[in-house]
């Protein structure tokens, strides 16, 4: 069964947190205080739909607590109720944990929302979120290499991840940009993956990808779009990695000539990338 299955079929918090730890294969476990606790990650489950930064306001505390008492805190820490899980590197909250002006309760379900949003300046850009109905494999495969390799590692772009991606690209980015042709969907999401974040990684695509300070800019001949909100871009690429990964070529490859270039298939919704023949890539 799916992990999306078992929490959708969940009747209490215990069948949420058991369905977690099932589907990540977790080792060593134990449940208390922290719901769920191992060496390399500390989990805060919740039945009901949480919002991510109250849930990781009351891991924290726990954290913190711990680090007080001279015991270890582990690499990483996930939040996850039966819809949602969100993966961070401790690291990235430690600067919190030391931070004076914050008034930490005494117990973690004390955490509400007005620590939540002290602590939300600090780590709401480092904390990965996955929809468990649309990103179920990528957070299972983030959380195990977490434990791993000791960092989450982003979901390479692969030809044979390609229309999945595109898809999530559309529902996470695309429908932010206002685009009235749904064909220029596919072209606006080439510009996008072929960008480095600081440069082109092809020359002569129909459409480009420009940085105004860090808001990211699309344009397509005359046209200029930009993003009704950013929240769901910056997600996008931190679950996945950009741009695509050398050995693979630039999304398809053939020797030392990679090639990616596109035909438009008209769906109901939207068009669909599809890799044909070669552009030449820019090099250094």
């Amino acid at each position: 069964m799916s992990l999306y299955a078992s929490l959708t079929a969940a009747k209490t918090e215990e069948d949420v947190k058991d369905a977690y730890i099932a589907a990540l294969g977790l080792k060593g476990v134990n449940k208390g205080l922290v719901d769920i606790q191992t060496k390399e990650i500390w989990f805060e489950a919740k039945d009901a739909p949480t919002p991510p930064l109250l849930m990781f306001a009351q891991l924290l505390v726990y954290v913190r607590a711990a680090r007080k008492r001279g015991e270890p805190i582990p690499g990483f820490l996930c939040v996850m109720d039966r819809e949602k899980a969100a993966l961070m590197a401790t690291e990235h909250a430690l600067p919190l944990l030391d931070d004076q002006t914050i008034v930490w309760p005494k117990s973690g379900s004390a955490a509400d929302k007005v620590l939540a949003a002290e602590i939300a300046p600090t780590i709401e850009t480092h904390f990965v979120l996955y929809e468990i109905k649309d990103y179920e494999a990528e957070f299972i495969k983030a959380a195990k290499d977490a434990v791993g390799e000791g960092r989450i590692i982003r979901t390479p772009i692969t030809p044979d991840n390609l229309r999945q991606v595109f898809d999530k690209w559309v529902a996470m980015v695309g429908v932010e940009l206002g685009v009235e042709n749904g064909a220029d969907y596919a072209v606006l999401f080439f510009a996008d993956i072929m960008h480095d974040g600081r440069d082109e990684a092809m020359r002569n695509l129909p459409a480009r990808l420009l940085f105004s300070g860090s808001k990211p800019v699309f344009i397509i001949g005359a046209k200029q779009y930009e993003l009704a909100s950013e929240r769901g871009y910056w997600n996008f690429w931190n679950i996945y990695h950009r741009p695509p990964e050398k050995n693979t070529g630039t999304i398809c490859s053939s020797g030392a000539t990679a090639c990616c270039r596109w035909t438009i298939r008209n769906s109901k919704a939207h068009s669909t990338p599809h890799c044909t023949s070669s552009i030449k890539p820019m090099t250094s």
